[in-house]
């Protein structure tokens, strides 16, 4: 083009490039007959294409392992921020495990069927909607983090995936109901909750007045034994319940503020300063924080449907999880951010 007379403005649109590319392409024939890229300065490769995609595929059958592991294995001095290059070049990133309940296929099939009975709910049936629930909270941290190598949308493959279970480990056990206008006072339960101390010591106080404020409302709770007790299903004839699926509690939107609630409590060096610490994260909680979570079972729902009542990728709330709408406290400062 350039011999043929055009301007090193016109072939630059023509090629799509810049007319300062073009420039030095012309530039660089001009001077030593070839287009070609020159060798660059730096260290050479200490790794064969060949062995670069076997510290791909590594990380491909397992996971798990570690980047020291692949050093090893591969019989190559290299460091672990190159073996990260390699890495980001197969579009691996280093995740969390994702954990997940334990789901037979009659688990997933009950999901997926309640799910489906309320696909017709909009906004304002879950609204009607009181939500129930206790979450443990613990002295330190049970992290037990593992990080895998995975490709985006990989996070719910099998090999992506810790079971967890509902063991119970030592801390206090609070309870909350949560409404979409208004909740109740955040209750610290203590020794073995059975049937009978479900009704004397949490539905009579504070439930039954707290629907009973709320005439159009749905109770709504999990599965455990003390919930099913006949005792406590013959106190709650009286209001309108919304039965819940067996081993789906990620599915209940309230999950989401104990979990956020976990993460912002640090410095507790007592149970007493735990428990301390729980009563002002749920005083201070902001109410908008627990309307958008029920305003997402809509989407939630819609989500499980698609999944075949299995795990979802679905976000609840993203104003939830903006680090601006929440707060954070320990155990000797407290502070609305």
């Amino acid at each position: 083009m350039k011999t043929a007379g055009w301007s090193t403005c016109r072939i630059a649109g023509q090629v799509d490039r810049s007319e300062c590319a073009v420039r030095n392409c012309w530039e660089q024939w001009t001077r030593d007959g070839t287009h070609a890229r020159k060798t660059r300065s730096g260290a050479t490769r200490k790794t064969t294409r060949r062995e670069d995609r076997r510290i791909v595929r590594q990380a491909l059958v397992d996971p798990t392992v570690t980047r020291s592991t692949i050093r090893a294995d591969v019989g190559v001095a290299i460091v672990p921020q190159t073996i990260s290059r390699y890495f980001v070049d197969a579009n691996l990133k280093s995740k969390r495990l994702f954990r997940a309940l334990p789901l037979l296929p009659e688990h997933r099939q009950l999901l997926l069927q309640w799910c489906q009975a309320r696909s017709m709910w909009n906004v304002t049936d879950w609204q009607k909607a009181v939500f129930r629930d206790e979450s443990r909270f613990v002295l330190g941290t049970k992290d037990n983090r593992v990080r895998v190598w995975r490709r985006p949308g990989e996070r719910y493959n099998s090999p992506h995936t810790v079971l967890r279970h509902t063991a119970r480990p030592a801390g206090i056990m609070v309870l909350g109901t949560k409404a979409y206008d208004n909740r109740s006072t955040l209750i610290v339960m203590r020794g073995t909750l059975t049937g009978q101390r479900y009704v004397d010591d949490i539905l009579q106080p504070h439930v039954g007045p707290f629907l009973n404020g709320l005439p159009w409302a749905i109770f709504q709770q999990d599965n455990a034994r003390p919930h099913t007790a006949r005792v406590a299903q013959d106190f709650l004839r009286h209001f309108q319940t919304l039965l819940w699926p067996a081993r789906s509690p990620d599915y209940s939107p309230v999950e989401h503020v104990w979990d956020q609630l976990k993460r912002k409590i640090t410095s507790c060096h007592s149970v007493h300063d735990l428990e301390l610490a729980d009563q002002d994260l749920w005083a201070h909680l902001p109410q908008d924080i627990i309307r958008c979570l029920i305003n997402s079972m809509q989407d939630h729902v819609a989500a499980c449907i698609a999944a075949g009542g299995g795990p979802t990728s679905y976000r609840s709330c993203p104003v939830f999880l903006s680090l601006h709408t929440m707060y954070s406290f320990n155990c000797l400062v407290f502070e609305i951010k």
